[in-house]
């Protein structure tokens, strides 16, 4: 009876060795969603928690049976392997739980271990199995024949599937007229990068502050909709008759793939924030494209943060915590937060919770105009504050947003801390620079604009951009954000000189063979364009 429950559970020793695996190459694929992996990183770790429970009570009940005996004595030589296998799998379990603990990342080395677990316990529990199977069974016994035949008929199907895998992929391949070839490098301008864009029905909304209101967008079933936390998308609302663009950074976590939140902020003589915050109503449908932007949370990268945030900038920074809740990171986490008065907090009570929720995150918000009972920081934000939250300044990545001027005066503040530049980064959208000159465009000096391409040649103040410039005279350019983020809009400049507000979507090497980004970018002089 011993024998018997020993061998049903060496069965469900190695059966949840190789679940493990292939949990976790499952949730390694690069086609799995977010939400998919979170649940399959889940089962991985009930199925270890299980798989080290009972490798335990082996483990205790193998010493009962050698206690006063010892491994120096007459043991038969299955019995040593067997002890052996288990002195090597020690280790190594000890070792994946250490670095599925501390360095979650290390896809590689814990699926290497992971497998190297699995086939050190198959053989574990083969050799006692097969030893007894073979040890009480008759020759030329039917029982012997039947397991015999079970591993030939296992080893075949295996390879028939493997077999049948291969040429699978390499018909499909053919029929589909594609050569495989080695992966090309990335042209300056990928057309086929272009966010395609999509229909999101308003399904909720929720109010925030006075002037502050979240906005839940259901994503269409079809759509596989994939953003990192910290990015935007950019709208086409139809406000009055017009269409308005905007952009809005996500304030959900992208670990939530059928719906996207924004939360804008009211603004005075803000078309499209004063329509979102008062007249937007569940059944609202608006076309987006997206997301975009370089500016967002890598936790393979990112292994400590702090976020400084003023006002709205806080959105993007809610995506992120969230994002890191959602998959209960350990990365440390500090948010220093500018608002005007206590009732200008956006997601006061999400920040509590996360606050409770995440061992390593805490924030802290400054008020500019605190009331009598505030007993928390006041003032604007200073190299006093930030250093009192800061234990050691040269170690995180920071992440900045807000208004212009408050992002420089934290990147003004970071710099004397001695933070290395390239460890800050910041949100910053191209903001339309209107133009000083007040004369009529009829009176001021007209640049020309050549569009190789399109065989068109066009006139227009330097006022203008290139993207505009190109939809009133009907050169296709395609773009996403129209704000210098994504590099969409990305045309390559043949002779003249253009001023572009920003220049974050370029590359450098795009930088250097000439390409320039017409949605925030104005001519001087004369200027050729590829398109």
């Amino acid at each position: 009876m011993l024998n018997i429950s020993m061998i049903v559970a060496g069965i469900v020793f190695v059966a949840l060795a190789a679940a493990n695996v292939v949990v976790m190459l499952e949730a390694s694929q690069p086609s799995r969603g977010a939400t998919a992996r979170t649940r399959l990183v889940a089962a991985h770790r009930a199925g270890g928690y299980l798989f080290v429970i009972l490798f335990c009570i082996m483990v205790y009940i193998m010493s009962q049976r050698l206690a006063g005996v010892g491994i120096t004595g007459h043991l038969p030589t299955h019995l040593v392997l067997h002890i052996v296998l288990v002195l090597v799998l020690v280790p190594l379990v000890l070792l994946k739980i250490l670095i599925a603990r501390r360095y979650k990342q290390s896809y590689s080395l814990l699926k290497g271990l992971g497998i190297a677990i699995f086939v050190i316990s198959f053989v574990l529990v083969s050799v006692p199995v097969f030893s007894e199977l073979l040890h009480s069974a008759n020759p030329g016994s039917l029982g012997l024949k039947l397991t015999i035949g079970l591993i030939v008929a296992v080893c075949m199907v295996q390879g028939a599937l493997a077999l049948s895998k291969r040429n699978q992929s390499h018909t499909s391949a053919e029929s589909s007229g594609i050569r495989q070839t080695p992966g090309q490098p990335t042209p300056f301008n990928t057309r086929e990068n272009v966010k395609d864009p999509m229909n999101l029905l308003l399904a909720l909304t929720e109010r925030q502050t006075h002037d502050t209101k979240t906005l839940r967008f259901q994503v269409p079933k079809e759509r596989r909709f994939r953003a990192k936390p910290g990015q935007f998308m950019t709208f086409q609302w139809t406000i009055d008759g017009r269409r308005v663009t905007r952009s809005y950074t996500i304030s959900s976590s992208p670990i939530h793939e059928d719906y996207v939140e924004i939360t804008p902020k009211r603004m005075e003589n803000g078309c499209a924030s004063v329509f979102l915050n008062e007249h937007a109503k569940p059944s609202l449908i608006v076309e987006a494209s997206g997301p975009y932007g370089r500016f967002y949370f890598d936790e393979k990268l990112h292994k400590s943060i702090v976020l400084i945030a003023a006002g709205s900038g806080i959105t993007p920074m809610i995506s992120m915590l969230r994002y890191i809740d959602d998959l209960k990171l350990t990365t440390p986490v500090t948010l220093l937060y500018c608002v005007r008065t206590s009732a200008d907090i956006i997601f006061q009570n999400e920040l509590d919770r996360l606050e409770s929720s995440l061992p390593n995150f805490k924030y802290e918000v400054c008020l500019s105009r605190p009331e009598p009972i505030w007993k928390g920081h006041s003032g604007r934000l200073s190299e006093e504050f930030v250093s009192q939250h800061l234990v050691d300044p040269g170690s995180p990545t920071f992440f900045l947003c807000g208004p212009r001027g408050f992002m420089e005066n934290a990147r003004q503040i970071l710099s004397a801390l001695g933070v290395n530049q390239e460890r800050i980064l910041q949100e910053s959208f191209g903001e339309s620079k209107p133009s000083a000159d007040s004369r009529p465009l009829e009176s001021r000096a007209l640049e020309t604009i050549v569009f190789l391409h399109s065989a068109k040649v066009c006139q227009a103040s330097s006022e203008s951009t290139l993207l505009d410039l190109a939809e009133r005279n009907g050169v296709q350019i395609p773009y996403g954000c129209r704000q210098g983020q994504c590099g969409t809009c990305t045309t390559r400049v043949l002779s003249g000189t253009v001023r572009m507000d920003v220049e974050i979507g370029l590359t450098s090497e795009q930088k250097n063979a000439g390409y320039v980004l017409p949605c925030v970018g104005r001519p001087e002089g004369t200027v050729v364009l590829a398109v």
